[in-house]
Order: C-alpha cells, then sequence, then structure tokens
C-alpha cells in the first residue's frame, strides 16, 4: 500500500513538474510600447494585452530595410512620406537598390535635383496602387483576363501584369519589365511587393 501511495504521489508531482515546465516554455516576441522586442509569456493574458503588437507603416518598413534604402531617399525627395505614412490603403511595388543600379547613373542623379521633383514624384507614383492587392489577387486577375491585366496607379498611369509559372510579372509603358521578388509583406496601411526594377511611366 505504501508503494503504491509513493508511486502515486510521484505521478501527480511528476505532473506538476512536467505541466510547469511546459507553461514556462510558451513564449513570443512582440514589440513593447517604445518598439522593443520582448518575450511575452502566452499564459499571461493580464500583461499580454497592456502590450502594443505595433506593425509599421509602410514608410516606415521601407526606411527600415537597408534593402529600400534609395527608394527611402527618393521617396524624401520627392515629399512622399506622408502618402505613405497614411491611413489610407495602398500597395507599393518597391524597386530594390540593385533596380536603381540599372538605371542610368547621370538619369538618376537627374532625378535627385529640384528641378525634376514633380517627374521623380510621378515615377514613383507609377510604383503605387490604390487599395490592398496581393499577389494572389493579381494572379486571379490575370487568369480572368486571358493572361493579363492592367493595373492603374497612383498617378492614373497604367502597368501591365502577367504571370509566368508562379511569378508576376509587370511591364512598364515604354515596355521595360520587372518581377515581383518577395510579396505581400503585411504594413498597417498597405501591402509591400518588392521589385526587381523600376517602372517609369511615358511623358
Amino acid at each position: 500500500m505504501k508503494l503504491k501511495s509513493v508511486s502515486t504521489i510521484l505521478l501527480i508531482f511528476g505532473l506538476v513538474i512536467t505541466t510547469a515546465c511546459t507553461e514556462k516554455e510558451k513564449y513570443i516576441v512582440v514589440k513593447d510600447e517604445n518598439g522593443k522586442l520582448i518575450a511575452q509569456k502566452v499564459s499571461d493574458l493580464a500583461n499580454a494585452s497592456k502590450i502594443e503588437k505595433k506593425v509599421p507603416t509602410i514608410a516606415e518598413f521601407t526606411s527600415k530595410d537597408k534593402a529600400f534604402s534609395t527608394l527611402t531617399s527618393l521617396i524624401k525627395l520627392a515629399g512622399m512620406e506622408n502618402i505613405l505614412k497614411g491611413e489610407r490603403s495602398m500597395t507599393i511595388l518597391a524597386p530594390l537598390n540593385t533596380s536603381f543600379q540599372n538605371l542610368s547613373p547621370n538619369y538618376l542623379e537627374k532625378l535627385k535635383q529640384p528641378e525634376n521633383k514633380d517627374e521623380l514624384k510621378r515615377i514613383l507614383q507609377y510604383h503605387i496602387i490604390p487599395g490592398r492587392i496581393a499577389k494572389e489577387d493579381m494572379a486571379i486577375a490575370i487568369e480572368e483576363h486571358r493572361g493579363s491585366v492592367s493595373l492603374r496607379t497612383l498617378g492614373g498611369t497604367k502597368l501591365t501584369a502577367t504571370l509566368k509559372g508562379d511569378r508576376i510579372f509587370l511591364i512598364d509603358e515604354r515596355g521595360t519589365g520587372g518581377v515581383l521578388i518577395t510579396t505581400d509583406v503585411e504594413a498597417s496601411n498597405g501591402l509591400i511587393h518588392s521589385l526587381d526594377a523600376v517602372m517609369i511611366p511615358k511623358k
């Protein structure tokens, strides 16, 4: 009888220890109100509810990602930061630094000059689509329109989207092509798709 009692006690004790260890491992990483990453215990709902799970805006995301440093500097020069920080939902086709490197150096420097601010703004607007458009949305629209679909951009001009395999290809008004690389990156005010080319509308 004693042996059975001891076994029962050990079994119960073992369950308590196992449960405690399991609960200790249930942590998630979130941002606090100051933007710092912290480990938060999932079961501690009272404290977890006090933590703000902040999702960056499009402007905040691109400004913190070094792969978009050229794009970020051009957005500032064009005075378009507020558009990408606002509450209005947008989808940005964000050219990577390497995309801008494929442009003529003289052309890129020309765009940075104050007198060419309107042209720079027009080019950047060509990479922004009002509303949230995921990769899947584009793919469905392409199939419904028999292979290609026009995307109306913020400036009113259009890009042509096509599908090859599982990749979305874009063609600008001059016939330049580009492909979406990383897609459906969530921002608080829209979506970000990285692009391997710079799209340029006709004048």
